[in-house]
């Protein structure tokens, strides 16, 4: 019969190789993927003073973007409700403190590094004065250019 019929045989070869294609792949999703020697969380390696320096200042540069952006944000926002630009930047800052506190947090972490811990704590709350002073001050100036151009 298969010698009069050849496309029976192929219709019963399709099929028995997806079969066989899909059980394979089952198995080998099934089983347990190897895991890496010392990828561990209990195996895991302590990163060095110099990476966790530059992974909390990257977390402080983004801090300080994020509220700059926050600032930024309330004054547009706000600034055709509020009458006095001062005010509105008030406000803002107001608004956007748990992103200096974060900003603090991270600087702080980053200068511990290095440095003793009520050192660290001085030039966190320095950077963060200084990115609050900058803050307002440039809020203060959007406000009253957004308000000069409408």
């Amino acid at each position: 019969m298969i010698r009069k019929f050849p496309i029976l045989t192929q219709m019963r070869a399709a099929p028995l190789l997806a079969c066989l294609a899909a059980a394979l792949l089952v198995t080998g999703c099934a089983s347990p993927s190897k895991t890496q020697a010392g990828a561990t969380p209990a195996h895991a390696p302590a990163p060095d003073a110099a990476t966790l320096r530059e992974r909390h200042l990257a977390a402080a540069d983004a801090a300080a973007t994020q509220y700059r952006s926050c600032l930024y944000g309330h004054v547009a926002r706000y600034v055709n409700l509020v009458p006095d630009a001062g005010r509105l930047a008030d406000e803002a800052t107001a608004e956007c403190a748990p992103i200096t506190e974060r900003f603090h947090r991270e600087r702080q972490a980053a200068v511990l590094t290095y440095t003793s811990p009520s050192e660290a704590s001085q030039q966190a709350d320095a950077a963060t004065l200084t990115l609050q002073a900058d803050g307002l001050r440039v809020a203060r100036a959007r406000a009253t250019e957004l308000r000069a151009l409408r």
